[in-house]
């Protein structure tokens, strides 16, 4: 009976710690751009080149 309950607790404490990680990350992949101020809103995005290679490119738009 003390394995089980250790066993769930440790279970429990697990999982609340790894969504308590992994909601902010949610959050901010829901949102999707960074606020850099004067309403302007930019984030970034992978570009495939022509040549085959990966660049990032940042693109910034007027938030509302």
């Amino acid at each position: 009976m003390f394995k089980s309950l250790t066993s769930r607790a440790l279970l429990a404490t697990t999982l609340i710690t790894v969504v308590g990680a992994l909601a902010p990350a949610t959050a901010m992949a829901r949102e999707g751009a960074q606020s850099v101020g004067k309403g302007l809103k930019c984030y970034t995005m992978a570009v495939k080149q022509p040549d085959g290679t990966i660049t990032y490119e940042r693109i910034c738009y007027k938030g509302i």
